[in-house]
């Protein structure tokens, strides 16, 4: 489960409210997983209802980026992620049975929306704070394209990271042994 705190605040009501929204429906899903075998259509409802409420916060999170013209430098690594994140949670729910869904995809959304939010949006939220101040966009973002992260903050993107860095080994790992066994069963095939 991913619950809120204060360390996760953006200061844009918004923008922490559909956070809150987000972490809420992470742990519809994972509760899922909790109970014995859950169906199908129970999953699929709730990475649905997931999904579509991402798309639809991303969305809302870059019209507010560029109504305050923040600078493109920020708003396309910003709609990178997003894009990326999109996909990436298309993919691991189109090829993957409920049983290996459940952990990895819990596990990515978690770690993906930790990171995310913890480094890019307090990045964009301190952009935005400084031009409503009246700094430039390009100045706010020289300003503050860094953020600067506590101890406890730092370990927890780090974590993030790694966890997000293992699944994806794992996954090399499993294409690359189904690979394997693909090429020996051709193998047997041309011998034939």
């Amino acid at each position: 489960m991913l619950a809120w705190s204060y360390r996760f605040a953006t200061n844009i009501e918004l923008v922490d409210t559909q956070h809150k929204k987000l972490f809420d429906l992470l742990n519809v899903l994972s509760d899922c997983f909790d109970k014995e075998g859950p169906s199908e259509a129970m999953v699929d409802d709730a990475i649905n209802q997931l999904v579509s409420y991402a798309d639809k916060h991303f969305t809302e999170e870059e019209e507010l980026m560029k109504e305050h013209r923040i600078d493109p430098r920020h708003f396309d690594i910003h709609h990178l992620e997003h894009k990326s994140f999109m996909y990436d949670v298309e993919r691991l729910r189109n090829y993957m049975s409920i049983d290996e869904a459940a952990e990895e995809l819990v596990s990515f959304i978690t770690s993906w929306l930790t990171y995310h939010i913890l480094s890019v949006d307090q990045v964009m939220a301190a952009q935005i704070a400084a031009i409503q101040s009246g700094t430039s966009p390009e100045q706010a973002y020289d300003d503050h394209h860094i953020f600067p992260y506590d101890a406890v903050v730092t370990r927890m993107m780090l974590n993030s990271v790694l966890v997000l860095w293992r699944n994806s080994m794992d996954r090399c790992y499993k294409l690359e042994d189904e690979m394997t066994a693909l090429q020996a069963k051709l193998n047997q095939s041309a011998r034939k």
